[in-house]
């Protein structure tokens, strides 16, 4: 009788496992539907600003971001190292999920393809870096140098033509 039981609680566990694993393959394949789930988050790009004549750090530079039918696209994030600009721009994502799975996530592409980075300094000429969405989306660009002419230097060879 004993062997009896054994059998049955053999055979209920067995059988408990088979549903579970074909319950996780039924899911892995979607057969119960997939879900799309919108999130908002950021990417950041990092700018290393340095003086165009000597090369060193500069500090305190501000940032404004702008393109097509969006004014101010980013915002600064606090860099604790020493000249960095640190920029974070919004992203939206689409990740198509099933009950334990996630399947895919893709981004959201905006309608303008190139996103204008302007580095704003007050000893500084200002400059306009112009990067393209797709290498932001697809994180290829991290960080770029940026080379800042000083205003004095500009305004005497302005004036010595």
């Amino acid at each position: 009788m004993n062997k009896n039981i054994l059998n049955k609680v053999v055979y209920a566990i067995s059988s408990l496992i088979v549903i579970c694993a074909l319950f996780v393959l039924a899911d892995y394949f979607g057969l119960f539907g997939t879900t799309i789930e919108k999130r908002f988050s950021f990417s950041e790009i990092r700018f290393r600003t340095v003086d165009k004549d000597t090369g060193t750090p500069i500090m305190n530079v501000g940032v404004r971001c702008f393109q097509k039918n969006n004014i101010n696209g980013c915002s600064r994030k606090k860099s604790k190292r020493v000249g960095i600009v640190s920029v974070n721009i919004p992203v939206q994502r689409a990740i198509k999920k099933t009950l334990l799975f996630k399947k895919a996530e893709e981004i959201y592409k905006y309608i303008e393809p190139k996103m204008n980075i302007m580095l704003i300094h007050q000893n500084y000429h200002n400059r306009i870096v112009t990067i393209s969405m797709e290498d932001l989306y697809s994180q290829k660009i991290t960080e770029k140098v940026v080379e800042m002419p000083p205003r004095e230097q500009l305004d005497s060879e302005a004036e010595e033509e």
